[in-house]
């Protein structure tokens, strides 16, 4: 049997250097038509807020949004219902799982993060904003 899907993972580089980072180490998976995959990622971060992303490239493709989730375990499903994920605060551990492969399915497939360095505004605001009427 020859495999229906070919998942690679993605390497990732950080575009702006802070504390958070991405591996992933599964390399290249084939799979058959109809199996679950599971791609797995750990992260770091020193931030309290965060957030973890899936995406996946398809051969000269743009890149597509699959699943995102938050510190607070808020997440969004961009992918359908063949695709969850797994989070694990505490082990640092975000994994993607994929079942019933298509060979659509085949493409290069990242993990990344987005650390907020601000959540809110303490305080007050200094100046207070203008207010502005029409006259008819």
């Amino acid at each position: 049997n020859f495999p229906a899907a070919l998942l690679e993972a993605g390497q990732t580089h950080p575009v702006f250097h802070g504390q958070g980072s991405v591996t992933q180490t599964q390399g290249q998976l084939a799979k058959l038509g109809g199996q679950t995959v599971t791609l797995e990622c750990t992260f770091s971060t020193g931030s309290q807020y965060y957030y973890l992303f899936w995406y996946r490239q398809k051969r000269y493709g743009a890149m597509d949004f699959l699943f995102l989730i938050d510190y607070s375990f808020d997440e969004k499903n961009g992918a359908g219902r063949r695709f969850s994920a797994q989070f694990s605060k505490s082990f640092k551990f975000f994994s993607l799982t994929i079942k019933e492969l298509e060979p659509t399915d085949s493409a290069m497939y990242f993990c990344a993060l987005r650390e907020d360095t601000v959540r809110r505004l303490i305080g007050s605001p200094r100046q207070k904003p203008t207010p502005l009427a029409f006259s008819p």
